[in-house]
């Protein structure tokens, strides 16, 4: 049975004793959690060093994902009797692998009181006559010696693990996601500084929408956070939308976005999260400046913490396709009803002021809240689709971004006897508006097509 020796973080190695056994103890149960999940049989067992883990399986791709990893390595171990046997060892294991190259021979080992030094003396004579010779800057082969727990491990040097901290290690928070490039790549982030962090999505852009980001944390999920299943909800968020149109146009998307903060918090607080984690960085969109920044956090008493913070667009897309994500971000569909740009400063005074006016949709918003299985399968159901048979007077009315409030204010004087599809090109603006209409009481549905004899 090979070994795999693994090194923590060097962060962890600077904590006290006492958080260091909680960290070290976090890893291995993430690890176990992973061996579990994968089906994998192995023991992991763990020192103030390192964490072992025992299996006959491949684990590399596991441990290459593993936040709390600096770097891994496959070995072989034996029982340590006495250093002839460890000479004896490396002199009918490994003469073969030195055959006419450069080597060096490598040595940790606090137990058996030799010296490091001494010890690759000693080992590096036994390998000497069979090899080209010894190079310890640029070696062709090294072999690296630990002797450990008892026992010896012999390997070939290190592979780089993600690092960062065990997931778990620093408390829970609620990320507030969209599925696109920057809430996906800032969950990675907070992953890997160790926050449990569980999802909330807020639907405005319909089932595509919920869909394309279930496929993305789903992922995330498999192959980067280990030691938990994290929760996914979703919130109907049309009841907000249709209170927005309420507000003057250059306020909403500041006003929308402090309605997300607030619904973020009072889903944190059931939680018993400690924070917000959002994709927002400096200056990218009009919401991002630091003066509007300023006034949407003033919305909430938790602490909102942002890892995309400095980064630019082209170093978050990077990410994204570093982690494989961004054939899958990129068909995430955006949602520009309600405004497309806001003013670079905004006044908290007037959004305040304006914002009353929609705070009684954030608990109808709360009535309608889902929570998905990332370790499912993604069951699509979309009631609101409209069924290839529908009443003969049904009336079709066309959609898009700019007759959206049009539309809306319109329908207040429509008869409820009748059935409304709402069609536009893609079905998320349609989507939205039959929702808000069903809940005034009509039978609506939605369509994806085009404008060909239909009421404007």
């Amino acid at each position: 049975m090979h070994v795999y020796l693994v090194r923590y973080s060097s962060e962890i190695f600077t904590k006290g004793e006492g958080v260091k056994r909680q960290f070290i103890y976090r890893l291995s149960a993430n690890l176990k959690e992973a061996l579990k999940r994968y089906n994998v049989a192995g023991k992991v067992l763990r020192d103030r060093d390192r964490v072992y883990v025992e299996t006959d399986a491949e684990i590399d791709d596991i441990l290459r994902r593993m936040f709390g990893v600096a770097a891994y390595s496959r070995a072989r171990s034996w029982l340590y009797r006495d250093l002839e046997t460890l000479k004896e060892i490396l002199r009918s294991e490994y003469a073969h692998m030195v055959g006419g190259k450069k080597f060096a021979v490598r040595v940790k080992a606090k137990e058996i009181g030799v010296s490091n030094q001494r010890l690759e003396r000693e080992l590096g004579a036994v390998l000497y006559p069979f090899s080209d010779g010894v190079n310890l800057e640029e070696p062709d082969v090294q072999i690296n010696v630990e002797i450990r727990r008892g026992r010896i491990f012999i390997h070939h040097g290190w592979e780089k693990g993600p690092g960062g901290l065990p997931v778990g290690t620093q408390g829970k928070a609620l990320a507030l996601v969209s599925g696109g490039f920057d809430s996906s790549a800032a969950v990675w982030y907070g992953l890997k500084r160790g926050v449990k962090l569980h999802f909330l999505l807020y639907d405005l852009g319909g089932e595509e929408h919920v869909m394309g980001t279930h496929a993305i944390l789903k992922r995330l999920y498999e192959e980067w956070i280990f030691g938990y299943v994290p929760r996914f909800y979703v919130m109907d968020f049309s009841p907000i939308l249709e209170a927005l149109f309420t507000v003057p146009r250059d306020l909403r998307l500041v006003i929308l976005k402090r309605t997300m903060y607030r619904a973020g918090e009072i889903m944190a607080k059931s939680l018993k999260a400690d924070a917000l984690f959002t994709g927002e960085s400096v200056g990218q969109v009009s919401t991002q400046t630091l003066a509007n920044l300023r006034v949407i956090e003033e919305a909430v008493n938790i602490p909102v913490l942002r890892p995309l913070i400095s980064f630019d667009k082209e170093e978050i897309i990077a990410k994204v396709r570093e982690l494989g994500l961004y054939e899958l971000s990129t068909a995430i569909p955006e949602f520009c009803a309600v405004a497309t740009s806001s003013p670079v400063r905004t006044s908290l005074r007037k959004v305040k002021k304006e914002e009353r006016k929609i705070l009684e949709a954030i608990e109808k918003a709360f009535s309608d809240v889902k929570l998905l299985n990332l370790d499912l399968p993604y069951e699509e159901l979309d009631s609101l689709k409209a069924p290839e048979s529908l009443p003969h007077n049904a009336e079709f009315v066309w959609l898009n971004r700019h007759n959206f409030a049009e539309i809306l204010r319109k329908s207040e004087t429509w008869a409820k006897d009748k059935t409304y599809v709402l069609v536009c090109r893609r079905g998320r603006l349609g989507r939205q508006m039959a929702k808000i209409l069903r809940r005034r009481g009509f039978k609506a549905f939605y369509k994806v097509g085009g404008t060909g004899g239909i009421r404007q």
